[in-house]
């Protein structure tokens, strides 16, 4: 991947189509805009990961999601004792149906996303215990007063492409959209492998909650 800043991605959008018309000049920060939230919802990157702390309210089962979370991706706690618990992910109905009372406490055990800023837990949480969530962000988009970002500084190759392809749309020029897509596809397919292979558990099936069982051997 090259080296990109949000000034030298303009310049390349503008010399590779050969466009340095105003009028074009000036959509190409919504090209950027529209390339990157393409990007960050294609691929399944780490890098693309966060974490958060928080703490259970007792007797409360809602839990706010970190600002602007778009997948929560695990949820644990600490117990008094010092152990960590992984909440299991489940649907509202299957949580419902498990603790159909949300005020009676226990010790939790799922959770479920309740909306799009906050998780269900059940039991309702009986201590007030610290708790951890690893979840998807957007990067901060690019602009003048942020020149870099995660998708220019590891992805660069597919942002630059995604641009293009928005550009491309915009001069009304299908044969070279679908010439940039076939770029833009080859690179998100090499980022997801690349995603896959840092999520394998025993080296035969990766660690994705969405395929596969779980290979993981439990420690002693």
């Amino acid at each position: 991947n090259m080296s990109l800043t949000y000034t030298t991605l303009q310049s390349q959008i503008k010399d590779i189509l050969e466009n340095d018309g105003t009028e074009f000049s000036d959509a190409v920060p919504s090209f950027i805009e529209r390339g990157e939230l393409r990007l960050f919802r294609e691929i399944d990157s780490l890098g693309l990961n966060k974490y958060a702390n928080t703490n259970f309210n007792v007797g409360d089962p809602f839990l706010s999601k970190p600002e602007s979370t778009a997948i929560i991706r695990s949820v644990n706690y600490k117990t008094a004792e010092g152990n960590r618990i992984q909440l299991l992910q489940a649907t509202n109905e299957y949580v419902n149906d498990y603790w159909p009372v949300r005020a009676s406490v226990g010790s939790p055990r799922y959770y479920s996303n309740f909306g799009f800023d906050t998780i269900l837990v059940a039991p309702a949480p009986s201590s007030a215990s610290t708790v951890e969530m690893e979840y998807i962000a957007q990067p901060t988009p690019l602009a003048d007063s942020n020149q870099t970002n995660y998708f220019t500084d590891y992805t660069s190759n597919a942002l630059l492409y995604a641009c293009l392809i928005e550009a491309c749309y915009y001069m009304k020029n299908p044969s070279a959209v679908s010439y940039w897509e076939k770029r833009y596809k080859e690179e998100v397919n090499a980022l997801n492998n690349e995603a896959r292979r840092t999520r394998r558990d025993d080296m035969i099936v990766a660690a994705n909650p969405s395929g596969g069982e779980d290979n993981l051997i439990s420690g002693t």
